[in-house]
């Protein structure tokens, strides 16, 4: 079975609207600039490749127009300044739809990035969840929705490139009928990507 994923993915990248390159103030006590001019100052590039390997074994990017179940996806984010002033406090952010689980230290660069489920509560890889009896347990990769990189600082004309990988998940079907001994299953909900916070 083949799933399209660009145009829900294209509106995922809709929906996230300004948490894609969000912006502090440069200079400490200053104020916000318009939300209009914050997106002039840094331009997003993204593709979406398929990640598949070549007959040496070796990993390679092909256009991924169509994907199944434990295909591998490789999401690139290039932010370019194009502004006449250094960004400061750059918040760079690549959602995850659901039916996507993030893969294990795929996240690149390692420096400054963190994950968060649909919740937006942001942390370090593992994310951790609490059980009803007060301990911990990592959270599924399957459940984290966004990552994100904290950039110091983008100079003039520079960009930066951050690097996801997720496996697309197998999508069980409605069952068809419902049998009379079935149990009731909860309904499902569909955690959006979640805008970077400051």
């Amino acid at each position: 079975m083949k799933h399209r994923l660009t145009a829900a993915f294209v509106l995922t990248l809709a929906l996230a609207g300004t948490g894609w390159a969000q912006l502090a103030p440069s200079a400490q006590g200053a104020a916000p600039a318009p939300a209009a001019q914050e997106q002039k100052a840094v331009t997003v590039a993204l593709t979406q490749q398929k990640v598949v390997k070549d007959e040496k074994g070796r990993d390679k990017l092909v256009e991924a127009e169509t994907v199944k179940p434990n295909d591998v996806l490789e999401y690139r984010a290039v932010y370019k300044n194009v502004s006449t002033r250094p960004v400061k406090q750059l918040a760079a952010t690549i959602p995850l739809p659901e039916g996507l689980e993030y893969l294990p230290t795929s996240a690149q660069p390692r420096k400054g990035v963190q994950f968060a489920p649909a919740s937006g509560a942001y942390a370090a890889e593992p994310l951790m969840r609490k059980l009803p009896n007060g301990r911990s347990e990592p959270l599924a990769y399957s459940d984290y929705r966004s990552v994100r990189w904290s950039i110091d600082e983008l100079a003039p004309g520079a960009e930066v490139t951050v690097v996801a990988r997720a496996k697309v998940e197998a999508v069980e079907p409605p069952a068809a009928t419902a049998s009379a001994t079935a149990a009731p299953k909860p309904a499902a909900t569909s955690p959006a990507a979640t805008p970077a916070k400051p």
